[in-house]
């Protein structure tokens, strides 16, 4: 079944636009409402820049490209809106539309990269904080995983007062200690303790440079003897 469009409602005022003004200017304007399309309007707008339709005209053709934008749902048909009418009837609703499809995009990507692309656009607002929580977990499971100091401390500089710091400091510990327990020297261990007096590890430290300690007196009156 055939479906009939039906002009747009401006349509309906061509009439009274025919008594008081120029009959070929209304014409033109029902033909454009007619074909209902940004190039239509804007063949019109040239032909009659000053026209008794024109301030309708230029209303539908900013309609028409936010409505194109909205469906289309892509940031390219957002950007194209809002740079041809950055203070217009819609662009709060085309910026809300357009971050939501930025959020939506590092969000499926699920990435540092994707999440510090997405903040460097939008450093505020309730998805900023949500997108810096997201890349402050990616980051410190990436710091897990590499587990070295250089990891740790590029995470703890990035996010001093992230989620995971003190967890980041913790593994920092395990690893120095594990270093000088490698090591085993009174020197290694005496390094560890200036920098992780507190450490889960510090007591443990301790009672071996002791026992170190004794050994090394033990063997010194050995010697003497």
């Amino acid at each position: 079944m055939k479906t009939t469009r039906l002009p747009h409602p401006t349509v309906l005022l061509l009439p009274l636009s025919c008594l008081l003004g120029s009959c070929a200017e209304t014409l033109a304007f029902r033909d454009a409402s007619g074909e209902d399309t940004i190039s239509a309007y804007r063949k019109y707008l040239e032909e009659h820049p000053d026209g008794s339709h024109a301030d309708a005209a230029y209303r539908r053709v900013e309609d028409l490209y936010f409505e194109t934008a909205a469906k289309e749902k892509t940031p390219e048909g957002l950007d194209r809106y809002l740079r041809e009418y950055p203070q217009g009837r819609h662009a709060s609703q085309a910026r809300a539309e357009r971050l939501q499809l930025a959020y939506d995009s590092a969000k499926a990507a699920d990435t540092p990269q994707a999440y510090k692309a997405f903040l460097r656009e939008h450093p505020d607002g309730a998805m900023a904080a949500s997108a810096r929580a997201r890349l402050d977990e990616l980051s410190f499971r990436e710091a897990a995983r590499e587990d070295t100091p250089m990891a740790y401390r590029i995470y703890i500089q990035q996010f001093p007062d992230g989620q995971h710091r003190a967890a980041a400091e913790g593994a920092l510990e395990r690893i120095a200690y594990f270093e000088a327990a490698q090591a085993d020297t009174q020197e290694r261990y005496e390094r560890f303790l200036e920098s992780h007096s507190s450490s889960q590890y510090a007591e443990r430290v301790r009672e071996r440079i002791s026992e170190m300690s004794r050994v090394e007196r033990t063997g010194f009156d050995a010697a003497r003897e």
